[in-house]
């Protein structure tokens, strides 16, 4: 049901991480050339900063020694009242020119960076919007009095370029879905919880950062990054203060694609169960977008649809030892695997495929029974050497000196 879009949606996250992989190292090498270009331009710079606060840098003192013989000008360092210090520098000669050129440099390269990280923000709120409207066209294609649609009324003129009946009700569904993603994303919720009627547990832990993104997201559209009063009042910060610049880190734009990756994942499962709850499609869906993420060692998302997916009645009881697998994994890397070690250690799988019992062997670190199973799977074709290298189940044995031996014979000669 929502296999195409589910799958579009994911790759369109990872395009955007991939991006800004890419950029970033290009921004940082412009960087890097700007400072090796001319390094004693930025002597004042390291020398200043070293006088206002010591103790961060703890640099050797005849290495300042040094410095300050290569220095030839003045440094003033200033201290206010509240304490605080700053640095005045002049110049003796055309030091000065070479040092607010590199500056300039650094200065461009930091804000390109800056504008990487907030665009890829505007885009990430983007790719969210296109996801939610594809959920609801999918819904009110099925039920289509859902949109309200029978209370709208089209002129004669418009009804005559629109042509038929389907394509007029289509339009009208068009129009109310625009409505629904001008509002803000308190109103989403609003209107999946009221008109979706989904229940939404998965939000409560992520609401309030996802409100935020968004908000922050308005404000660099809107108002070019400066704090107002519309983003205090709707973000619920309170460490801002009205006309202070914000910005978007890398740890921030990663952890609000992952956010926004699971919280709108859980949303279409939530409602995929809904519509068509015998539909097999959803595990294995899920499941490669799974596999994906934990590749990746995106553990969060992993364990939230896997979660989902092993508690789905629904579904073949393959698909939901599969996932408990997964799930059981996710904390494992997380190190949080003492929150389920005991379920772990209780469940029999003597009476379901050998696989289920050397992945219990791995998650409670029993190698010697891992090394047991092993063979016998790899014999009978239940485990390819591909897996075996590849899944991130295996990811901790893999550094074992038995496994290097055995199956990574290369490992142990380089």
């Amino acid at each position: 049901m929502f296999a195409n879009i589910l799958r579009r949606f994911s790759d369109n996250l990872d395009t955007l991480r991939d991006f800004v992989d890419l950029v970033n190292p290009i921004l940082d090498k412009a960087r890097e050339e700007a400072i090796t270009a001319n390094p004693n331009a930025l002597i004042p710079l390291v020398l200043g900063m070293n006088a206002i606060a010591p103790e961060k840098f703890c640099l050797d003192t005849s290495f300042v020694e040094h410095l300050q013989s290569q220095f030839d000008g003045k440094l003033d360092i200033q201290v206010e009242e509240e304490g605080n210090k700053s640095a005045k520098l002049s110049f003796n000669n055309s030091g000065g020119d070479a040092f607010h050129s590199t500056m300039a440099k650094l200065s461009k390269r930091s804000a390109q960076k800056g504008l990487l990280y907030q665009n890829a923000l505007i885009s990430l709120v983007s790719a969210v919007e296109w996801f939610l409207s594809q959920l609801l066209h999918k819904y009110f294609e099925l039920y289509p009095d859902a949109a309200g649609i029978r209370e709208r009324s089209l002129t004669l003129s418009e009804l005559q370029l629109i042509g038929t009946i389907d394509e007029a009700k289509n339009y009208l569904i068009g129009i109310r879905i625009e409505e629904i993603l001008r509002g803000s994303f308190s109103d989403w919720i609003t209107f999946m919880k009221g008109n979706l009627k989904l229940s939404m547990g998965y939000l409560e832990d992520d609401e309030k950062y996802l409100i935020e993104i968004c908000q922050r997201r308005n404000l660099f559209v809107h108002n070019g990054g400066i704090v107002n009063k519309i983003y205090l009042n709707k973000s619920g910060f309170t460490n801002i203060g009205i006309g202070e610049q914000i910005n978007v880190s890398q740890e921030y734009l990663d952890e609000a694609i992952a956010r926004f990756e699971r919280f709108f994942f859980l949303v279409s499962l939530e409602l995929w169960k809904k519509l068509a709850p015998d539909d097999k499609e959803r595990a294995n869906i899920v499941s490669d977008i799974t596999y994906k993420n934990l590749c990746n060692e995106r553990w969060k998302i992993a364990e939230s649809l896997s979660f989902f997916l092993m508690n789905d009645k629904q579904l073949p009881e393959m698909n939901r030892l599969i996932s408990q697998i997964n799930y059981w994994q996710s904390l494992k890397w997380q190190d949080r695997f003492t929150e389920v070690r005991k379920d772990v250690e209780r469940i029999d799988f003597s009476a379901k495929n050998e696989i289920f019992s050397l992945a219990q062997s791995v998650l409670l670190d029993d190698e010697q029974r891992f090394f047991q199973l092993l063979p016998i799977l790899l014999k009978a074709e239940k485990l390819s050497e591909k897996d075996l290298h590849e899944w991130p189940l295996f990811r901790k044995i893999r550094n074992t000196d038995t496994f290097k031996t055995i199956y990574n014979p290369k490992l142990v000669s380089e």
